[in-house]
Parts: structure tokens; C-alpha cells; sequence
């Protein structure tokens, strides 16, 4: 098997925007940039929310230790993740191997040191972070181009689920409507607590022939934190192969981060 270089790796398993789009195994969506109001789909999305503490935090810091595994290469180290209203995201992996990415307000950019880099608009759809969803789902309902479709009851790992669909339409904005096949998640949520345990996307940095890497995000061992319930178990999977293992360790609300803490190029 062909392996990956661990930056590589890295950057894939970082961040990503609410806006996700729909692996190929799943059914496309004919126009994406129409915008498509499932009322089923958007009350279990809103069940969703107020179970996990209905309030999104002005800000949030949570970290623990992560695993990253890229071939037979195994790396661990710590991670902290930020989080700022319902836009702003910062994921910092500290690994051999590891890096950061910011995500502010529709702009996306990796982080070394003092050195910013822009990531691509394509790629900056799939680049807020998704490891507290709360802020995720929110940003998704406040958003008026969110289209939604509920595809219905499922089993997952023996658990029955609520399998919705949404994606960002860009209906508002036309000149922006070529990125919306990039931003389709499809999202599992148990049926009887309504907290997310499956969001599934893929990464793609550009249209075209552009590699597709899909990803998926699995969440479990909730936890109210002081007014909001965090998965504290968070487990990712590349092209269907587990990749990256974190564990919550410590979460804090409202401790004054600025944008200062969200740099973007």
C-alpha cells in the first residue's frame, strides 16, 4: 500500500468546514446550488442542537492526545482545538509530523510557526473543524443558502440513526455557487438523544481530476462540559482506513479568545 507523507496526513486529518462534500458511494446531488428546505431534515438538525446545550459558547478550548497512523508510520502527541462563534476554528496538532490549520469566516490557511499559508477555496469548504458540533450544526442552521434532505432511519454499529443530508447552496452568493459540490456532509444522529455520531465528506483541494479522499468522523463518550456536551472520543477515517485517534482530556467555555487567535492569509 502506498503511503502517505505524514504532513500530508496531518493536513488531511485537520480541519474542516462545516461544508463537506458527499462521498461517491453516496447519491449526488443533482443541482447543488438550489436550495432544497427539507423540513423533517431540519428539525432533526434542531433536535440536534438543543441536545447538545442549545447555546453555542462565545469560545472554546478543548485538548488531549492524539494518534496519527500513515502506513506503517505511527505518531502521538497532543492537540488543542479552538473554537469561536460558529466560524472560527483552529486545530493545532503537536506531533513529529504535525501542523495547524486556522479557519475564520470563509477564509482557510495552514499555520508554521510565524509563517501563514492560504489554502485553496475548494479546499477551505472542508476546512472547519468538526470535532465540536455544535458550533458546526448551528453555523449550518443559521445559514440561509443550507439545503437539507432527509434520507432516513438507519443501523450504525448497532445503534438506529437519522441520516440527513445538507450542503451549502451559495444561492445568496452566485458567483460563489461553483463551490457548492464541495460542501455536502452527510450526518448520523442517534434517534433516541439526537447527539451526532457519524459525519462523512470529501476532501478535495480542486475540481476536475483532483484526488478525492473520503473522510469520516466518529463521535462518541459525550459529555456536558459546563452547559454544552463535547464528544470526548473522536476517531477519523481516510478513504475507509482509521487514521487519527483523539481523546478530550479538558474543555473550557468563554475564556475571551479574539480573532488574534484565528490568523488567516
Amino acid at each position: 500500500m502506498k503511503r502517505l507523507p505524514l504532513g500530508s496526513v496531518c493536513t488531511l486529518a485537520i480541519c474542516f468546514g462545516f461544508i463537506l462534500q458527499v462521498a461517491a458511494a453516496q447519491t449526488p446531488i443533482t443541482n447543488a446550488s438550489t436550495a432544497s428546505v427539507d423540513q423533517q431534515a431540519v428539525a432533526v438538525l434542531q433536535q440536534s442542537v438543543t441536545a447538545m446545550g442549545a447555546t453555542v459558547p462565545s469560545d472554546s478550548t478543548a485538548t488531549g492526545t492524539i494518534t496519527t497512523v500513515a502506513g506503517s508510520l505511527t505518531e502521538s502527541g497532543t492537540i488543542t482545538i479552538l473554537t469561536r462563534g460558529t466560524d472560527q476554528t483552529s486545530e493545532q496538532i503537536q506531533t513529529p509530523h504535525g501542523s495547524t490549520v486556522v479557519y475564520s469566516q470563509g477564509q482557510a490557511s495552514n499555520v508554521s510557526g510565524s509563517a501563514t499559508a492560504p489554502i485553496s477555496m475548494e479546499l477551505t469548504q472542508t476546512s472547519q473543524c468538526p470535532y465540536f458540533p455544535l458550533p458546526l450544526l448551528t453555523s449550518a442552521l443559521n445559514n440561509p443558502d443550507t439545503a437539507y434532505k432527509y434520507i432516513g432511519v438507519e443501523s450504525l454499529n448497532g445503534a438506529s440513526v437519522q441520516h440527513i443530508r445538507i450542503w451549502n447552496t451559495y444561492a445568496s452568493l452566485p458567483q460563489m455557487q461553483a463551490l457548492s459540490e464541495f460542501t455536502v456532509a452527510d450526518l448520523w444522529l442517534d434517534a433516541a438523544s439526537y447527539v451526532p455520531l457519524r459525519l462523512s465528506y470529501t476532501h478535495r483541494g480542486a475540481g476536475g481530476s483532483e484526488p478525492r479522499i473520503e473522510m469520516d468522523v466518529f463521535y462518541s463518550n459525550y459529555r456536558n462540559m459546563g452547559g454544552a456536551f463535547y464528544p470526548l472520543s473522536i476517531q477519523k477515517s481516510f478513504n475507509g482506513t482509521p487514521s487519527v485517534t483523539i481523546t478530550i482530556q479538558q474543555v473550557t467555555f468563554n475564556t475571551g479568545l479574539t480573532n488574534l487567535d484565528f490568523p488567516v492569509q
